[in-house]
C-alpha cells in the first residue's frame, strides 16, 4: 500500500489538502498580521492540555476526545500550547517582511541555538528547504526528556504552510 492510499492515522500526519478541507490552516491574511497557532492532531483521544493552558481561550474542544480548534482572532501566539502538547502536533505560523516563520516543538540533540542552520522538513519528513533558528529557545519543564520550542525562519513564506520539523546541519 502506498503512502497516498493510507489515511492520516496510518500515515501519522495529515496531508495539506486534508488540513485545508478541515479549515485547520490559517488564512494568509491572518498569518501576515500576527503569529497564530494551528493544531494538526491525527487522533481523537482523551487529551486537553492545549485548551487548559490557553490563557485567552483561543483553543476549544467540544469534548475531551474531540480535536482542538483555534480561534485565530483570540490567539496571541504565546507558544504555551506548543510546549504542552504531548502529541507534538501544535505549531505557530507567521509571515513577516517576506519571510515565513514556524514555531514548533523540538526534542532532539544537539540543543538548538539561535542562528543555527537547519534543514526544513515537511509533514512526511521530506526536506523542503533550508532556514535558521531565530527565536530564543526554552526547554519545557517537568518532562523526563528535553523539549524545546524553536522558531525557524525561511526565505520562502509559502513554506510556513509545509514545514513541521527541522534537522540541525550547522552547530554554533
Amino acid at each position: 500500500m502506498s503512502n497516498d492510499e493510507l489515511n492520516a492515522l496510518q500515515r501519522g500526519y495529515h496531508k495539506r489538502e486534508e488540513l485545508e478541507e478541515f479549515g485547520v490552516l490559517p488564512p494568509e491574511e491572518i498569518v501576515k498580521q500576527k503569529r497564530v497557532a494551528l493544531i494538526e492532531c491525527v487522533e481523537e483521544i482523551p487529551c486537553n492540555p492545549c485548551a487548559v493552558v490557553c490563557r485567552v481561550d483561543a483553543i476549544q474542544k467540544e469534548d475531551l476526545c474531540a480535536l482542538g480548534t483555534v480561534d485565530w482572532d483570540k490567539c496571541t501566539g504565546c507558544t504555551l500550547c506548543v510546549a504542552v502538547c504531548p502529541g507534538l502536533c501544535i505549531y505557530l505560523q507567521s509571515i513577516k517582511d517576506g519571510k515565513g516563520y514556524v514555531t514548533m516543538p523540538y526534542e532532539l540533540l544537539p540543543a538548538p541555538k539561535v542562528g543555527m542552520k537547519v534543514q526544513l522538513m515537511d509533514r512526511s519528513g521530506a526536506v523542503v528547504g533550508e532556514g535558521n533558528i531565530v527565536m530564543p529557545t526554552y526547554q519545557a519543564k517537568g518532562d523526563a526528556y528535553p523539549r524545546w520550542v524553536v522558531t525557524v525562519e525561511m526565505n520562502d513564506p509559502a513554506l510556513s504552510y509545509e514545514v513541521r520539523a527541522i534537522k540541525i546541519v550547522e552547530e554554533k
